[in-house]
């Protein structure tokens, strides 16, 4: 069934997020500098009635704040609070979904959770970042033997995958960092030396988006985005996730100063990649020429900076998430509204990151015509900024709900992650 949101609605919807006066913020996770708790990093999935947020628990992080990664000194869980009635109310405690756990190895910590609610089964996926190694310490080698080649992935940034076939209420999986670094294989450049192409990686936090149109099997396609050395690439899977490839190929480089990104389906089926930037967003589409194979090509990625309409971070670099909902104008037209969430900023350019990333802000534009989501180019401008949050405030993420309403999860006061819709 489509599900259509009236256009005065959606704005409606967002001015009744925390901040907007209309509703009050909720806390859903929320740190305790002077006990040492921190959480960060919001997710959130939707299903049926049920909504489930997702948080690190950096509470064991001990040579760094609520700020610190995988690879820091301690140990990093994934958890999540429960709402069965469309955030009405939260469970009061929050469950452990993916413990971190001893000095080493793949279970030291996982983090960064990227997840999706399979649209017909309720089955849901989570991919996260695991291990020992922090993203900026990783580094993948090529070991040579007997005329071949293969990755040395023994200090690699892992990869972790966990599945939950029961609502959310439990999760099972494990590794699977070879499986996503063998899909860019080593290469021998003109002198014979070989390297691996992609050396570092891990996957974006947040929503992985579930097509709505294409479906090979017994799941309808689903795309993801990873952050590595080459900027941001982009994954899909036809099989909610057991086996990836990467859209366009392998050599594909859809923003190649791109950091963590987002993807979304547009209208016609095709692929919208936003791209955490310092000052901004970067905007590619990809456009299929079939989609049994997923062949096609990227066009020319486009940056939009501006302060005037386009979606500007001032001296910052964060992400946040991309959202198209189909809507109806105040004129009864059939439209589509694009929502892009990140923090807006602030002037000054000597604080630390931490306090430069604040004002979490949705960026909101309509699409009327096919001619507006074409190349792009055309989400450079034309947006219109709502702000949330007026405070240190973060990554943010959100989610459709069954009702037509947006769930958005977002980290504010610089320790608390909140939720409204």
């Amino acid at each position: 069934m489509t599900r259509k949101t009236k256009f005065i609605l959606a704005l409606a919807a967002m001015a009744s997020l925390p901040f907007g006066g209309a509703k009050a913020q909720e806390v859903i996770f929320d740190s305790d500098t002077a006990s040492h708790v921190f959480y960060r990093i919001p997710a959130i999935v939707a299903n049926g009635n049920t909504l489930i947020y997702f948080s690190d628990d950096r509470s064991g992080v001990t040579d760094a704040t609520a700020w610190g990664d995988i690879g820091s000194e301690g140990n990093i869980s994934i958890l999540a609070r429960r709402s069965n009635n469309l955030g009405k109310s939260w469970q009061s405690d929050a469950e452990t979904v993916v413990r971190g756990f001893g000095d080493h190895g793949f279970d030291r910590g996982h983090g960064d959770a990227a997840v999706v609610c399979d649209r017909e089964s309720g089955r849901m996926l989570l991919m996260c970042a695991s291990g020992e190694i922090s993203y900026g310490r990783s580094g993948v080698k090529v070991s040579e033997g007997a005329g071949t080649m293969s990755l040395d992935l023994s200090q690699a940034q892992r990869v972790g995958r966990y599945y939950s076939d029961d609502n959310g209420k439990t999760w099972h999986g494990g590794e699977v960092t070879a499986d996503i670094y063998n899909l860019f294989p080593p290469q021998k450049d003109g002198e014979g030396k070989a390297s691996a192409p992609v050396y570092r990686l891990f996957f974006t936090s947040g929503r992985i988006c579930q097509s709505s149109m294409i479906k090979h099997g017994d799941y309808y396609r689903i795309y993801s985005a990873i952050t590595t050395n080459r900027g941001s690439l982009v994954l899909y899977s036809d099989d909610f996730g057991k086996s990836w490839l990467p859209l366009g190929g392998a050599d594909a480089q859809p923003a190649p100063k791109g950091d963590e990104a987002k993807l979304e389906e547009l209208p016609d089926g095709n692929v919208l990649l936003s791209c955490r930037m310092f000052g901004g967003r970067y905007f590619n589409i990809y456009r299929y020429t079939a989609t049994a194979d997923a062949s096609g090509r990227w066009g020319e990625v486009a940056a939009s900076t501006s302060l005037d309409g386009g979606t500007a971070t001032k001296n910052n670099a964060t992400n946040g998430e991309i959202l198209i909902v189909p809507a109806t104008d105040s004129k009864g037209n059939c439209v589509y509204l694009a929502l892009q969430s990140t923090p807006f900023g602030q002037d000054n350019p000597n604080e630390i990151n931490n306090v430069r990333r604040c004002n979490v802000s949705v960026y909101w534009k309509v699409l009327a015509s096919p001619a507006d989501y074409a190349r792009p180019e055309c989400f450079v401008g034309g947006w219109t900024r709502y702000q949330v949050s007026d405070r240190r405030s973060a990554y943010s993420s959100m989610v459709l709900d069954r009702k037509g309403r947006i769930a958005f999860a977002y980290e504010d006061n610089g320790e608390c992650l909140v939720v409204g819709s």
